[in-house]
């Protein structure tokens, strides 16, 4: 518990991690934003550096000549904090200029004019990259207002751009950062109470059950929603529920279990001794024993064969398959003579499988399983019948019918048949056609009862020719 607690820390939780995603997402997605809106921003910024300029241009309209003092055009400069102002005309008329005294060289010179959004961006970034470079003077190019048109060009130092861009960014920095930390609380908060608090209780609850299954006190309360996770909530429930009850009926069964098989021991030892009781009165020369003893016998053999039976099935583990490849047909054979058919005229078994037929199984448990399908054959057919065996291979598996030409299963019997002491037969313990199928079974096939009727009983094996 404490080494699971430990895996599940504060780095390792489905929390935290939902959480620094979430804080991941926002930024990069602030990102995103950042770099197309920082671009707009100079441009914004440098068109409004050519309204201001389109507006101090209007003075020299205004002034006789088009020629204002010296002491105006420098105020009209400082205000604009320009180093200089010039108006082109279209039509070939004189440029308008407003320059500052002192001589200035420029470094850069960018059109606004119809610019791409990719060399916006790259502008823009050039800017922040070599920022508070001395004497850096832009010169840029934009369209002139007013009745006569043409372009105005101003000259400006890069620092102005730099500083208003620096604190647009700072600010936008600020705001995704509020916003991430905002943004990431609120789906932190939805996601933790929608996703990883039902996940940790379910993974608590899961937990708890396998230290402690048979705990109620532990059981899980599925909450009321009708989403997935509440489906999980329900199906784990009812899982939980049916596996407590499989496991107290394992526990029951197995005490169960022991206790018949302490009792089929004593039993088998009291029918030992009553064997040779028996034995005994088989030699007493009394015609109401000779006529009694044989029946008494009998019943004692079956009685004896039951416990036996029930030991084996009762008291034995999962046999692992000793898988080899073998020929079908001569194993059909080896039961043949084993049931002693071979000498026998009234009752003949018909061996249809291919002669050189293989298979790969194990050949002891699928020999048991042809001799107890075969014996129930032999018994239900009396003094006169046959059985025959045929084989079909198709898509790698094989198809193997055993039928007899008896009377056919009562109907009562078949809802039962392949439930252990639910005898079939007259004497028979009713083990083994469920032994028989649990060894189809664990060899991947299947053991069916195809048809019985009045003609006859036919079962079906079907098993791959590969394991």
């Amino acid at each position: 518990m404490a080494g699971i607690l430990k895996k599940l820390s504060i780095k390792e939780s489905l929390s935290a991690r939902l959480l620094l995603f979430t804080i991941c997402f926002v930024l990069i997605a602030e990102v995103l934003i950042y770099v197309p809106s920082i671009a707009n921003f100079r441009e914004n910024w440098i068109e409004q550096k050519i309204a201001e300029a389109n507006i101090a241009i209007l003075v020299l309209e205004a002034a006789p000549d088009y020629i204002v003092s010296r002491m105006l055009t420098d105020e009209l400069l400082i205000s604009t904090e320009n180093y200089s102002i010039m108006r082109r005309f279209d039509d070939g008329m004189d440029p308008q200029v407003l320059r500052a005294m002192e001589p200035y060289n420029v470094s850069a010179r960018f059109d606004i004019r119809n610019v791409p959004w990719t060399e916006s961006v790259r502008d823009a970034f050039e800017t922040l990259i070599f920022m508070n470079r001395e004497n850096y003077l832009m010169e840029v190019t934009g369209n002139a207002s007013g009745e006569y048109g043409g372009e105005i060009v101003v000259v400006f130092d890069e620092i102005l751009l730099c500083h208003d861009m620096l604190i647009y960014s700072r600010n936008i920095v600020l705001l995704t950062i509020v916003i991430s930390l905002f943004t990431a609380m609120l789906v932190y908060y939805s996601l933790s109470n929608l996703l990883v608090r039902p996940v940790q209780k379910i993974t608590d609850n899961m937990i708890a059950f396998r230290h402690a299954p048979e705990d109620l006190t532990k059981k899980f309360i599925p909450e009321d929603r009708e989403d997935e996770i509440g489906l999980v909530m329900q199906e784990l429930a009812r899982m939980q529920d049916d596996v407590r009850k499989a496991l107290n009926q394992k526990d029951h069964l197995a005490k169960l279990g022991g206790a018949i098989s302490n009792i089929n021991h004593d039993l088998r030892n009291m029918l030992s001794s009553a064997q040779l009781v028996s034995d005994h009165l088989s030699t007493i020369d009394d015609p109401v024993v000779q006529q009694l003893a044989p029946r008494f016998v009998k019943a004692i053999d079956r009685a004896i064969r039951l416990c036996e039976n029930t030991l084996q099935y009762g008291g034995s583990e999962v046999e692992e398959l000793n898988v080899k490849t073998f020929n079908l047909h001569n194993l059909v054979d080896d039961v043949t003579t084993s049931l002693g058919l071979y000498e026998n005229e009234n009752i003949k078994l018909q061996n249809n499988i291919a002669t050189e037929q293989k298979i790969k199984a194990d050949n002891d448990q699928l020999f048991r399983v042809l001799m107890n399908i075969c014996r129930n054959a032999v018994q239900a057919i009396g003094e006169t019948g046959n059985i025959t065996i045929n084989g079909i291979v198709e898509n790698s598996q094989i198809t193997v019918d055993i039928s007899d030409d008896a009377l056919g299963i009562p109907e009562k019997i078949k809802e039962n048949l392949f439930q252990p002491f639910k005898t079939g037969s007259r004497g028979g313990t009713g083990l083994g056609l469920a032994i028989s199928k649990e060894i189809i079974t664990a060899h991947g096939g299947t053991l069916d009862l195809l048809k019985s009727d009045a003609s006859g009983t036919t079962f079906r094996i079907i098993l791959p020719l590969n394991n």
